[in-house]
């Protein structure tokens, strides 16, 4: 089999009219294949997920030299909301799908407030970078279809971050993905790559910015061939005339329609807090590898701040032997320099040290509890997850499970009147007890699992890491069934 990240960098090598041929060739890669595979039905295969593009920009330049000028390309002042709304330039002829949509998000009153608080630890930063580029505003609303802006969010096929970038593409793009980081889930690395390939999709096709939001939801290749189809049947070839999976018919007019609210938002009874223009995060750069909690501890700055900024940290701790960027508070860029001073740096030699003391207490027989060669037990999908079946909706399914909508749709990340679609998995909320375990001495991922009655798999999901190497003293989170 081909090797992914090669031929992408081969691919991206090519001149962009090959953008078409390249789309129906990696579709059809060994790796695509699998995961279609993988299930019988008929599945919507993302842009995300097999688009390649140019590796994300080096964001070390990026780097601010005094503790208030954070991340910002302008000096900004007012409400940023403003800002967006002065870019926008997609229009969408108050076309019904969008209408539809619109009506759909105003029964909920609280849906601009709720995304104005989602958006506002990350959205000048998404801003800075579009104005840089000279792109349409609406492309920053993105981000709330995607995950309403939760670098957190891991959607079921394991696309990650804010942007919603599936594995191989982000190693394609350049977005480091190992034991130590996942940079899909960096807010700054993961907006850089997905504004590449917008521009990249954009480009293809010949800059019609509907058709290029349906290819980073449906694929290039999916938006190329109906636009194909339409033209040799002679019918118009825009977005609202081609026929296209559902979830994509949808996806564009989520987008249009959340752009036309935040634009005017008295018009359809709802309000929009201001937003100050003004950056919330700064980015500093480290001498080498260090420990968050380190650094913390040396800077006041809370452990849970850094950590929640800096997700894609899979350890709490930058990759040994390397230079890494941090995402902070706006104002604790001078603060935290000066605790990078006095934090000693981690050596390559004491992660390895480490790694062999772990190793050496593993393979040890008599710390190896003897279930550890027991297979581990499957979880029922039941226990953790309601499966939606069609015409289900969010209230249905909270009565069913004696809950309040509210909760569930939180739970979920979803807002109230959000469209379930048939096969989503919703979290059922207090069905499973989080548990968070210290690994110990002895440890493997198959013990835990064992112990807990869960799968290697959901214990990789649950906590981002890309394989079964554990330290000793590394926190797993475990959810577990109630009984």
């Amino acid at each position: 089999m081909p090797d992914v990240s090669r031929l992408a960098r081969t691919l991206c090598a090519l001149p962009l009219l090959l953008a078409p041929v390249l789309s129906g060739c990696v579709k059809d890669s060994p790796l695509t294949r699998a995961e279609q595979d993988s299930d019988a039905r008929p599945q919507i295969v993302s842009a995300r997920e097999y688009g390649f593009v140019r590796p994300a920009v080096d964001i070390s330049g990026l780097e601010t030299t005094s503790g208030g000028q954070g991340l910002a390309t302008t000096t900004g002042g007012g409400d940023l909301w403003t800002r967006v709304r002065t870019g926008m330039r997609l229009q969408d002829q108050h076309n019904p799908r969008v209408e539809a949509v619109i009506a759909r998000f105003k029964r909920d009153p609280r849906y601009l407030t709720r995304l104005n608080d989602r958006a506002r630890p990350y959205l000048r930063l998404i801003v800075d970078e579009i104005a840089r580029r000279g792109l349409p505003m609406e492309l920053a609303l993105l981000p709330q279809v995607e995950s309403r802006y939760n670098p957190g969010a891991t959607s079921s096929k394991a696309a990650a971050g804010i942007w919603q970038f599936m594995p191989y593409t982000g190693r394609a793009m350049g977005l480091r993905q190992d034991q130590w980081c996942d940079e899909r889930r960096d807010v700054l690395a993961s907006t850089r790559a997905a504004l590449d390939y917008l521009e990249q999709l954009n480009a293809q096709f010949d800059g019609d910015w509907a058709l290029t939001m349906a290819a980073y939801n449906c694929g290039p290749g999916c938006v190329a061939n109906a636009v194909e189809r339409n033209r040799r049947q002679g019918q118009p070839t825009d977005f609202w005339s081609l026929q296209l999976p559902a979830e994509t018919r949808d996806y564009v007019p989520q987008i249009l329609a959340t752009a036309r609210l935040v634009a005017t938002p008295g018009q359809y009874g709802l309000a929009l807090p201001p937003l100050p223009d003004r950056p919330q995060l700064e980015l500093i750069r480290t001498p080498g590898a260090v420990e968050l909690a380190k650094l913390a501890n040396a800077s006041g700055v809370e452990l849970a701040t850094l950590k929640r900024l800096n997700p894609g940290l899979k350890r709490a701790r930058t990759a040994p032997g390397a230079q890494a960027n941090l995402l902070v508070p706006a104002g604790s860029g001078a603060l935290l320099r000066k605790a990078l001073a006095q934090t000693e740096v981690v050596t390559p030699a004491a992660y390895s040290a480490s790694s062999r003391v772990h190793i050496r207490e593993r393979a040890t027989p008599q710390a190896r509890p003897a279930v550890a060669v027991a297979k581990p037990a499957r979880t029922t999908p039941k226990a953790l997850v309601h499966v939606v079946k069609r015409g289900e909706t969010l209230s249905a399914i909270a009565r069913r499970h004696d809950l309040g909508v509210r909760t569930l749709a939180e739970s979920n990340h979803l807002d109230l009147d959000d469209t379930l679609r048939p096969g989503q998995k919703l979290r059922i909320p207090g069905s499973d007890a989080l548990v968070t375990y210290r690994v110990r001495s002895g440890d493997s991922m198959s013990v835990i699992a064992h112990r807990y009655g869960v799968t290697v798999d959901d214990l990789q999901r649950w906590n981002a890491l890309s394989d079964s190497r554990l330290d000793i003293g590394d926190t797993l989170r475990i959810y577990r069934h109630k009984s």
